[in-house]
């Protein structure tokens, strides 16, 4: 089965390729992934079970073990672990929203402090908790229901 690229509307023709795929510093090539490439501009189009696979095995590489994973991350590892691109890992730095430590042209940051940032630390947000907050927060409370209820 031939395909119409994308790209250039040349014609794609199923092949067996290799795929680099890999979590933050690792990298796995897998060989043997079929795919449809472009004999015009070598653009690859994958079936989504192809994808699907890659993914699972990417995914096995991101959640190994706690006692595998590194305690230090660099820059392009803190933005994959944040979805986010290395130049935001950068400008949050500056912001002063992420700690890390420069070891010569290189940052690296604890692991715990950047999971930290994903995993909130607090269900819900505390408030004053005196007499008089409450207080308050009934009075308004009883405020609502009774415009509710001349409305009803």
């Amino acid at each position: 089965m031939n395909k119409i690229c994308y790209k250039c509307h040349g014609n794609m023709i199923e092949r067996e390729i290799a795929i680099t795929s890999g979590w933050g510093e690792y990298e796995l090539e897998i060989k043997g992934v079929k795919a449809f490439v472009c004999e015009e501009c070598g653009a690859i189009s994958l079936r989504a079970e192809e994808v699907k696979m890659i993914e699972d095995i990417s995914r096995g590489f991101a959640e190994r073990p706690e006692s595998e994973r590194p305690d230090y991350l660099n820059v392009e590892e803190t933005a994959d672990l944040l979805r986010v691109s290395t130049q935001t890992v950068y400008n949050m730095i500056k912001s002063g929203r992420l700690k890390g430590t420069k070891f010569g042209r290189e940052w690296r940051f604890l692991r715990k402090n950047i999971e930290s940032l994903i995993q909130p630390q607090h269900a819900i947000a505390a408030r004053n908790t005196s007499t008089q907050s409450y207080e308050e927060d009934s009075s308004i409370l009883s405020g609502i229901r009774k415009k509710r209820n001349t409305h009803e």
